[in-house]
């Protein structure tokens, strides 16, 4: 039997690693936001009057995910301290990034490059 892996893909954010994690209960309330975790990238597109808004939810929400039992949740607040826009699309990548990598169990995907902005935050950037 092969072990299975908890799926959290890493990210740093102001020089803090966060864990990303689409776990079921993730998955559960992006269906009830999105109408089903398949329309993640219409989220995100630029006609989506609720973008920003949905980006901040679903970065807490997975950031959250990702955390240790016993660690103190972050707020929409918090994590929206984190996203500003110079790192808009690094973190928009590596939400999609994380989805992948939950996706596919907690193994790396061959195509996915890890950028450092400006600011020094690594994101894992996938190859279009």
């Amino acid at each position: 039997m092969s072990a299975i892996k908890d799926g959290r893909m890493p990210v740093e954010l102001n020089g803090k690693t966060y864990y990303l994690l689409f776990s079921l209960n993730a998955l559960d309330e992006m269906q009830d936001r999105f109408g089903g975790y398949d329309k993640l990238d219409k989220a995100f597109d630029q006609s989506n009057p609720n973008m920003i808004k949905d980006l901040r939810w679903l970065l807490t929400l997975i950031i959250n995910e990702g955390m240790e039992e016993g660690e103190t949740p972050r707020t929409e607040l918090q994590v929206g301290k984190l996203i500003h826009i110079g790192n808009l699309p690094q973190i928009k990548d590596a939400i999609f990034a994380a989805f992948v990598y939950s996706t596919n169990g907690g193994e790396e995907k061959e195509a996915a490059d890890e950028e450092t902005t400006e600011e020094g935050n690594r994101v894992a950037v996938q190859d279009e």
